[in-house]
């Protein structure tokens, strides 16, 4: 009786490790979570030459997302409850075929191009002055999503009015050639991921931030650059934006 209750007490004990090695196992899987927040009219983020800059009371904060890799399964059951970050499969975001090292270079490529963007769609709306040059420095963010706020905060700089009204604004958004502002990533990561009073959401991912947006958020439809000036210049004016 004694030896069995040994086998007995030993076979539990494998059970217990065999799931304790489970429950901290990797998963095929990468949680997607805010970001940090970064302050586009800040004198170090753009930078303004040949041309008189203004001056802002307010703030334009471009959003972020982290992605979080080498998760174990106790991670991922824990994310699957929570609202403000998501489990999201790993391949969606590193490519078979890719490594890290690759995505990163072609997130930071997209990048690239959406600053050379952001100047040539704000130059057009303020006019193209001549002799003016725009340097952008933003250091560890990848992807094409900052372009909406980039592009305003460069209006903002060379416009003589104060856009912000003395309010703080986060927003997200890929920008195009002509000015349309297009859908991105992360959405409810991003909203979680401001604390402020509204936001500028581009129009193709109005439904997905509605069922994600925090409570006291004002959520701003934007599908164009134009859209999004006015979105500011209305809440500047102490008004509610066309919302999503």
């Amino acid at each position: 009786m004694q030896k069995r209750g040994v086998l007995i007490g030993a076979g539990a004990l494998v059970t217990v490790l065999l799931t304790v090695g489970a429950w901290f196992a990797p998963v095929p899987y990468v949680v997607r979570q805010p970001g940090p927040v970064l302050d586009v009219l800040s004198p170090t983020v753009i930078t303004v030459t040949g041309a008189d800059v203004s001056a802002s009371t307010g703030k334009l904060l471009l959003t972020t997302v982290e992605i979080v890799d080498g998760i174990d399964t106790a991670t991922a059951a824990r994310t699957w409850f929570e609202d403000r970050d998501a489990l999201i499969p790993r391949e969606a975001i590193f490519p078979a075929g890719q490594s890290t090292e690759q995505v990163l270079q072609a997130n930071q490529a997209l990048f690239t191009t959406s600053e050379t963007t952001a100047i040539d769609v704000a130059l057009g709306k303020v006019g193209r002055p001549t002799g003016v040059r725009v340097t952008i420095d933003v250091k560890e963010v990848g992807g094409p999503s900052a372009g909406l706020m980039l592009t305003l905060g460069i209006i903002d700089k060379l416009t003589p009015a104060d856009l912000t009204g003395g309010h703080t604004i986060a927003g997200t958004g890929q920008v195009t050639a002509d000015g349309a502002v297009g859908p991105i990533g992360g959405i409810p990561q991003k909203l979680h991921g401001a604390d402020v009073d509204y936001f500028l959401v581009p129009a193709d991912n109005c439904a997905e931030a509605v069922g994600a947006v925090p409570p006291g958020l004002t959520l701003a439809r934007v599908a164009t650059v134009d859209d999004a000036l006015l979105a500011l210049k209305t809440i500047a004016a102490g008004a509610q934006p066309a919302t999503c």
